[in-house]
């Protein structure tokens, strides 16, 4: 059971690492905050999977990498708040 979940789950998360990285890199602000959505997902699934084959440096990486990428969806929906409301303050 656990041979196939780390023979699969791998090229799981890998293809949800890249199409994340493909979101994170648009210009489109919606777009990009779901990148750092699924970028969090895909380090914390990646964590659990290097928990499972017990390498304690990748889970740690991974971790890091995980509030990395939400700390950076809170930021950048934040600044799209901020930019959207002086939008309209200027509009009016």
């Amino acid at each position: 059971m656990v041979e196939n979940f780390l023979q699969y789950g791998q090229w799981i998360i890998l293809v949800l690492s890249i199409l994340s990285l493909v979101l994170v890199s648009s210009v489109k602000h919606e777009t990009r905050l779901n990148g750092y959505i699924l970028t969090g997902i895909s380090r914390f699934s990646g964590a659990l999977i290097f928990l499972l084959v017990d390498l304690p440096a990748f889970v740690i990486a991974n971790l890091i990498q995980t509030y990395i990428a939400f700390n950076g969806y809170y930021k950048n929906k934040k600044a799209g708040e901020e930019a959207k409301n002086d939008r309209s303050n200027k509009a009016d």
